[in-house]
């Protein structure tokens, strides 16, 4: 198996700014909680759906490559980003 890594990002939600981030064994381009509509993946990009270690097993969205098929992904941490 890869080793893991950190990914993280921010992405737009009724006006307001989502922080998530992660580490995972494939790239890990966005992560949405499970539920949301999802916008279409990118060409060669897609959603795959994980639960996510922790606390509770919340389902999210993965936006990875398209070839991903078996990748570990933990960590994961989804929250409103501070105000600038």
């Amino acid at each position: 198996m890869a080793a893991f890594q950190s990914y993280g990002g921010v992405y737009g939600e009724d006006g307001r700014a989502i922080r998530w981030s992660c580490y995972a064994t494939c790239p890990v381009y966005e992560v949405r909680p499970f539920g949301e509509p999802l916008p279409p993946p990118p060409r060669g990009r897609r959603w795959v759906m994980k639960a996510r270690n922790g606390r509770d097993s919340l389902q999210v969205a993965v936006l990875v490559d398209e070839p991903a098929s078996d990748f570990s992904q933990m960590l994961t941490q989804i929250s409103p980003a501070p105000a600038v």
